[in-house]
C-alpha cells in the first residue's frame, strides 16, 4: 500500500518528540484471566463468568471466602464441568501458559483431578479439529488440601493451528468423585507472536492504529509486535510504515462510523441485546430464542448464533440478537460477512433492520428491510423491505431473489445495502442484484425508511415461509458474522 512520505515524515517529527514509557513485560492474551475484570467483574453474564464460556452451569461459583488467590477466582465442583477461553494462534507460535489452583480442605478433591490445560485446534466449532493438547497442570488428591499451587508450561502450537483454547476443568477419575477446585490468574503470553498494524481493525492503518503501537514504545507486547517478539523499536515501526494507508477506503466515498469486529472474547452488550421467547414472532416460528452461551458466542473473531434441537426443555433453541437502543443507523452502506448455516427445511436465517418506532407506532408503519434471507436450499437469497400502515393494519412489501449458482453456506458473503433517501439497492459481494425506490406509510413520502433503523441476527426454526423442520433437517445450525460495518458518505 502507498503512503505519502512528506506527510508522514513531519509525523514521525511531532511523534519522536514525544516521550515514551519504558516497560518490559509479556502481555496476556487472555480477557480477564483473573476473573476481576470486564463487564461483570469477577460475576457471572448469563451462568458464566465474563470473558469465558463454560458447561454444566451447576459447577460455577465466583468466589469463597480463603479460598481465592486476589479478590475473585473461580470454583468447579460439579463432575466433567469446565471454562474455556479461545484465542487466535498460528502454527510455529509460542505460548507460555501459567495459572494456579487449590482445592477445598473440607470438600477434598475425591475420585477426581482439577485441570489447567491447552488445546491447539485448526478451525473453530464444530467444524474444527483438535490438533494437540497439553495439560499445563493436574491437581490431585494426592496434593495438599488448602494450599495453592502454581503451574506453568511453554509450549509451541503445530502446523495447521488456527485457535488455541485454554481450558480449567475437573475430571472424573472413577467412582463416586466429589470436592471442589479453584483456580485464579490464568495466563497466556506468546513468545513469538506477530500481528497486523491495523490494531483496530477498520481497513486502513492510520494515526489511530500508530497511537496504539506508541502507547507500548520499548514494551514487549505480544499484543502489539509487528517485527518480531522483541520490544516495539524502529524494526516494528519499519513494518507500520510499509502499511500506512490512511486514506484507503474500500468504498469510495464512503468512510467507517461503526462496526463490531467481534474479535472481543465475549459478546459486546454495549451493542447487542437477546430477545427471549417463543413467541412464534408473528411467523408461526418454532424456536425458543434465548441468551444462552449454546446459542450464542464468540469464537474465533465470530459471533456464532446456533439453533438446536431438544435443547435447555424446548424442542428447538436459537438466538435473535439485536442492537435495538444502543445502535441505530439512517442511510449509508450496511453490511456483514456471514458463513450461513448449513440449511435444510425449516431453518431460517436473516440479517435485517426494523425502525426505532415500533415500540411507538408498531409494525409494518414502523418499516422493515430485509438485508439477507434465505430459507431452506440456501440457494437463493432474498431481498426486501416491508411497509404500510399500523392503524388500519394494512401491510405491503416489495423485494427481489438472486440465485449466485453455488450454495451460499459453503463460505462467507458479504451481504449489503446502500441506503439513499429515495433508493435502497442490495448487494451480494459485489452484484447488485434489487433496488427499489417504492414505498409508502401514513406519513409523507420517504417515510417510514427516514429515520433510524437497528440490526437483527437471528436463525428462525420453522414459519409461514420456509415450513418446518423434518427428519432430513440438519442440528445443530451454525451462522458465523465475522462482522457488522456501516459506512456513511463523507462530509
Amino acid at each position: 500500500m502507498a503512503y505519502r512520505r512528506g506527510y508522514m515524515r513531519n509525523t514521525w517529527i511531532v511523534i519522536f518528540t514525544l516521550s515514551f514509557s519504558v516497560f518490559a513485560g509479556a502481555q496476556n492474551l487472555l480477557f480477564n484471566g483473573d476473573f476481576e475484570s470486564g463487564t461483570i467483574k469477577g460475576h457471572f453474564a448469563n451462568g458464566y463468568p465474563d470473558g469465558w464460556q463454560g458447561w454444566n452451569e451447576n459447577g460455577w461459583h465466583h468466589s469463597d471466602s480463603g479460598y481465592t488467590r486476589d479478590s475473585y477466582g473461580i470454583a468447579i465442583w460439579a463432575n466433567d464441568t469446565g471454562c474455556i477461553q479461545v484465542v487466535n494462534a498460528s502454527e510455529g507460535e509460542q505460548f507460555d501458559v501459567s495459572g494456579e489452583m487449590i482445592y477445598h480442605t473440607t470438600e477434598v478433591l475425591n475420585n477426581k483431578n482439577a485441570i489447567l490445560e491447552i488445546e491447539f485446534w485448526d478451525g473453530p466449532d464444530p467444524t474444527g479439529s483438535l490438533l494437540a493438547e497439553t495439560q499445563v497442570g493436574v491437581l490431585t488428591p494426592a496434593h495438599s488440601a488448602g494450599t495453592w499451587y502454581t503451574f506453568s508450561d511453554t509450549v509451541t502450537a503445530p502446523s495447521g493451528t488456527t485457535e488455541a483454547r485454554i481450558i480449567c476443568q475437573t475430571i472424573s477419575t472413577g467412582g463416586t468423585s466429589t470436592g471442589k477446585a479453584y483456580w485464579d490468574n490464568i495466563s497466556l503470553e506468546s513468545e513469538n507472536r506477530i500481528n497486523s498494524p491495523d490494531y483496530d481493525n477498520n481497513l486502513k492503518v492510520d494515526l489511530l492504529d500508530f497511537a496504539k503501537l506508541a502507547g507500548v514504545w520499548y514494551q514487549t507486547s505480544s499484543l502489539y509486535n509487528l517485527a518480531g517478539p522483541d520490544v516495539i523499536d524502529l524494526e516494528d515501526l519499519e513494518v507500520f510504515l510499509s502499511a500506512w494507508s490512511p486514506s484507503v477506503d474500500p468504498y469510495p466515498g464512503y468512510e467507517l462510523v461503526w462496526s463490531d469486529e467481534f474479535d472481543a472474547p465475549g459478546i459486546d452488550t454495549s451493542n447487542w441485546n437477546w430477545e427471549i421467547g417463543d413467541w412464534g414472532w408473528g411467523n408461526n416460528e418454532w424456536q425458543y430464542y434465548t441468551n444462552h452461551s449454546d446459542n450464542s458466542y464468540i469464537s474465533d473473531g465470530n459471533l456464532v448464533i446456533v439453533a438446536r434441537k431438544d435443547h435447555l426443555g424446548h424442542d428447538y433453541t436459537s438466538a435473535r440478537m439485536t442492537t435495538q437502543n444502543k445502535r441505530s443507523f439512517m442511510y449509508g452502506r450496511l453490511e456483514a460477512r456471514i458463513k450461513l448455516p448449513a440449511g435444510g427445511q425449516g431453518i431460517w436465517p436473516a440479517f435485517w433492520m426494523l425502525g426505532n418506532n415500533i415500540s411507538t407506532i408498531g409494525w409494518p408503519e414502523c418499516g422493515e428491510t430485509d438485508i439477507l434471507e434465505v430459507v431452506n436450499d440456501f440457494t437463493n437469497v432474498y431481498a426486501a423491505l416491508h411497509y404500510g400502515s399500523s392503524d388500519p393494519y394494512i401491510h405491503d412489501s416489495n423485494g427481489g431473489s438472486y440465485n449466485p449458482g453455488l450454495d451460499v453456506s459453503d463460505d462467507y458473503h458479504i451481504y449489503a445495502i446502500e441506503w439513499e433517501p429515495t433508493v435502497i439497492r442490495w448487494y451480494f459481494d459485489d452484484v447488485n442484484y434489487y433496488s427499489t425506490s417504492s414505498w409508502w406509510a401514513n406519513s409523507a413520502y420517504p417515510a417510514p425508511f427516514n429515520q433510524g433503523f437497528f440490526f437483527i441476527l437471528n436463525i428462525a426454526v420453522g414459519g409461514n415461509w420456509p415450513g418446518y423442520p423434518d427428519e432430513s433437517t440438519p442440528f445443530p445450525q451454525y451462522m458465523h458474522v465475522d462482522y457488522v460495518r456501516v459506512y456513511q458518505l463523507e462530509p
